[in-house]
């Protein structure tokens, strides 16, 4: 599959694309899809488990899913949820907001930005 031909809307298809590039584990796949297609898709990785594990407004399934993720080590169904997140948070908020403006890709860079650093 090229990387530039799947359906954007298609989060399975998108990551297993990418990570069909040799030496890309889901946190480089998603982290190469937030580049090159930011309105659909925001970086999964250790930063943006943690964090969201902070955020007391996600439902209680989603709640429970994050808490059993490894975060250093996520899997497909892992890296599936987090984008599902992301692209929710980020229509949430620019139907609040009355904008278009945030996407996957901003919200992960804040999740990620809030991380703390040693």
């Amino acid at each position: 599959m090229n990387l530039f031909a799947f359906d954007h809307a298609n989060i399975r298809e998108g990551l297993q694309t990418a990570k069909s590039i040799k030496g890309l584990g889901w946190a480089g796949a998603s982290g190469l899809l937030s580049l090159l297609f930011p309105r659909w898709f925001g970086t999964v990785d250790q930063f943006v488990v943690r964090n969201l594990n902070e955020i007391g407004s996600l439902p209680d399934k989603e709640r429970q899913q994050l808490g059993a993720m490894n975060p250093e080590n996520l899997t497909l169904r892992d890296a599936i949820l987090l984008t599902q997140i992301m692209r929710r948070k980020a229509e949430e908020i620019n139907a609040l907001f009355g904008t278009d403006e945030w996407s996957p890709r901003k919200i992960d860079m804040v999740l990620w930005g809030s991380r703390d650093n040693p």
